[in-house]
């Protein structure tokens, strides 16, 4: 057992596999002249403090970023009786990139959302919740810096 496991990691390395989403290059800090954090600007706080944005507001030639994140919690279903049984949470974020001119060179949107089970106890939902939302925040920041990787 021990051999095959070993001949087909022997295989593997020898094909050239890559995996898919392996970033080859790694984005060092990216200059631009401002950040513009709109929509529900926790959000939007968030998402641009994780990204690899160094501002220079001397240099006006630097492009400039729009980050748009909005968050909607929606009942997903009821009981018999009316009450919420679970909820989904959708964040989306829209990303801008404006010449000098204040014109769109780049515009992309992300989506992530999740749905969960209602919590009688409110402080423990909203606890989840929170949690919940850094997650998505943290999977959409990678989907970012993977669109501008690539």
């Amino acid at each position: 057992m021990k051999k095959i496991f070993i001949l087909f990691l022997f295989i593997l390395n020898a094909c050239g596999y890559q995996p898919i989403y392996k970033v080859n290059k790694v984005p060092g800090d990216i200059k631009i002249q401002k950040a513009e954090l709109t929509g529900n600007k926790n959000i939007s706080n968030q998402i641009f403090s994780k990204l690899p944005f160094i501002i220079d507001e001397n240099n006006i030639l630097l492009e400039k970023i729009v980050i748009e994140g909005n968050k909607n919690i929606i009942e997903a279903s009821k009981d018999s009786k009316g009450q919420v049984t679970s909820y989904k949470i959708i964040l989306s974020v829209k990303y801008k990139k404006l010449n000098k001119d204040n014109i769109i060179i780049e515009e992309k949107d992300f989506k992530k959302e999740f749905s969960y089970d209602a919590d009688k106890n409110k402080f423990n939902l909203k606890e989840h919740e929170l949690k919940f939302e850094k997650n998505l925040i943290d999977r959409i920041v990678e989907d970012i810096i993977i669109y501008l990787t690539y």
